[in-house]
């Protein structure tokens, strides 16, 4: 999956678990709902549909084609290719898989979108 800004430029990708930024250094890794840096320290949790930071407290949730905070108030629309705010304007773009908690760990843990 490749993850565009709103201009289309690559931001990263994410490609069989590996989180990779544009030049395709590898950020961190998404496994089995453990999100890891790139040294593989773990620095958070996707179980189900809650986000949750490495000490397992909640952060927030990823349900359907929404990502929400920690009280559920939609922060992010993951929809047809887009990434939107919770007001509708589009922040950047998707292609390929549509792993949303893939997409999801990204935008948390990795871009500083939340």
């Amino acid at each position: 999956m490749r993850i565009m800004s709103g201009n289309r430029s690559t931001l990263a990708y994410i490609e069989s678990g590996r989180i990779m930024n544009a030049s395709r250094s590898t950020l961190g890794y998404f496994e089995n709902g453990t999100v890891m840096n790139a040294s593989r320290s773990t620095i958070g949790y996707i179980s189900g549909s809650t986000i949750m930071n490495s000490s397992r407290s909640t952060i927030g949730y990823v349900e359907r084609d929404c990502i929400l905070s920690g009280s559920r108030s939609t922060r992010f629309y993951i929809r047809g290719g887009r990434i939107e705010r919770s007001n509708g304007s589009t922040i950047g773009y998707y292609d390929g898989s549509e792993d949303i908690k893939a997409l999801a760990a990204y935008i948390v843990f990795f871009s500083g979108w939340w």
